[in-house]
């Protein structure tokens, strides 16, 4: 399943754009999410998508409802609005595959003198995800936040190493989305622009660490403060000494001209591990304040990813490293009987073209 999402260097569409499998043009895809407002263009991009037979996710607004303004003669932004929900509404009766999701306010830059409650980014994904999945057409759905804020919904164990982390939210969803697979990797993407490592040359470099030095909690740091710590900042981000965050662990332990290292510089990550999930293990679950970039170095086909719905995701070792979204509840499941390896940092905020 490919996507074409417009606006992209911020908010929503940076969100879904480092998430979903995204193309570069209209043309190419088989989902547009016409998520940029910009005048009446979202208007025109939804004729034009029609007219190519895309399936389209209008991201509309609750302002929509509200065209009058107490404090805005001229409110052309629910205007806008209105007409993105009136050509929805006039093409889908004309048996178009289009949808409006109208949305209150969004977690993001241009509300954040909004005091009240938000909704995150990723459930916006998530109603997505339950639109296109449904059995039957939708034409156009409304939400808006919670008055209240939700509360934590995880244990206490999952709190105390989250810390304050907010819960994103959740919404029920049916159980055919286990048929609907390619949606289930819009937190895994695959960084085709970075070329293939060379397995061959990170095994043996692996091999010789693993000779050098003792693993604890079966990891190893390949970047430290020093270059030379191999395990201060390992496990969870909780247990990292105060005062330090994750970039600050950006030198390297490994030779600058090892596979690993070019790795590392070629991808910009920080706080780089070497991460050994032995045979016959499972982690907690847990998610990180941060995506996270893999290379698998070594692993087996039952070796998986899996969230908090126990949807499975593999990585093969292939070479090429992996975009993560870990900011939601995930575990990592080695159930064969061989150790899985892979190398493991925190991604750069900005996404990768």
């Amino acid at each position: 399943m490919k996507f074409y999402v417009n606006g992209t260097r911020r908010g929503l569409g940076k969100y879904i754009y480092d998430r979903l499998n995204v193309v570069e043009s209209l043309e190419e895809c088989d989902v547009f999410i016409n998520c940029k407002h910009d005048g009446f263009l979202q208007v025109d991009l939804l004729y034009k998508a029609c007219e190519l037979g895309k399936r389209v996710i209008n991201i509309g607004s609750y302002a929509s409802d509200w065209i009058f303004h107490p404090q805005q003669k001229k409110y052309t932004y629910a205007i806008e609005k209105k007409a993105l929900r009136d050509a929805n509404s006039q093409l889908f009766d004309n048996g178009y595959n289009t949808t409006c999701l109208n949305l209150g306010y969004l977690d993001s830059e241009s509300v954040e003198h909004i005091t009240s409650n938000k909704m995150t980014h990723r459930s916006v994904v998530n109603n997505i995800e339950w639109i296109l999945t449904h059995p039957h057409r939708v034409k156009e759905i409304t939400i808006t936040p919670n008055e209240s804020k939700k509360e934590n919904k995880y244990n206490d164990q999952v709190v105390k190493e989250i810390g304050t982390l907010a819960y994103d939210e959740r919404i029920t969803i049916s159980d055919n989305l286990r048929d609907y697979s390619t949606m289930y990797a819009n937190c895994y993407k695959q960084l085709h622009q970075f070329g293939q490592y060379d397995l061959e040359k990170v095994r043996a470099e692996v091999a010789v660490l693993l000779e050098a030095h003792e693993l604890h909690d079966n990891q190893i740091m390949l970047q430290s403060l020093d270059g030379k710590d191999f395990y201060t900042g390992i496990t969870q981000v909780s247990k990292i000494p105060e005062g330090i965050v994750e970039n600050d662990f950006d030198k390297l332990n490994v030779h600058e001209d090892s596979e690993i290292a070019r790795f590392i510089n070629d991808l910009g990550i920080t706080r780089a591990r070497l991460l050994v999930l032995p045979e016959k293990t499972c982690y907690t679950f847990h998610f990180d304040p941060t995506s996270r970039i893999h290379l698998v170095v070594k692993t087996n086909e039952w070796a998986f990813m899996a969230d908090e719905k126990w949807r499975l995701f593999h990585m093969p070792d292939d070479g090429y490293p992996w975009y993560v979204d870990t900011t939601y509840p995930h575990t990592a499941i080695n159930s064969a009987l061989e150790d899985r390896i892979h190398i493991m940092g925190r991604a750069p905020q900005k996404p990768y073209k």
